[in-house]
């Protein structure tokens, strides 16, 4: 994907504008961009009704993609291991006995 400069798409409506604010659409949506292109995308999205509907439809599909995969979760070994390194370090930084805690 090509990098954006400072207003190569701030007002343009034209193919080559939305290809560039399509082609950086999934970044936009996560967050993964340069703050000045994050400005350019949200602007060019607020004057092409075309790349609006098309942004609206990502956003959607990220939302269910999330929803659908849930919050991952650590196996019930990993928590017991994590637990028990982490009564372990405990025990080492304080020099007594550290009782553990129910995960």
């Amino acid at each position: 994907m090509s990098e954006m400069g400072h207003g190569d798409f701030v007002s343009a409506t034209d193919e080559h504008a939305c290809e560039m604010a399509l082609g950086s659409l999934q970044a936009f949506l996560h967050g993964e961009l340069p703050e000045a292109n994050t400005d350019e995308i949200r602007h060019h999205l607020m004057i092409c009704e075309s790349c609006m509907n098309d942004f609206d439809i990502e956003e959607m599909i990220s939302s269910m993609v999330k929803r659908c995969t849930g919050t991952p979760c650590a196996s019930p070994a990993l928590r017991t291991r994590i637990t028990a390194l982490s009564v372990e370090h405990r025990r080492s930084m304080s020099g007594g006995d550290v009782t553990t805690e129910s995960a």
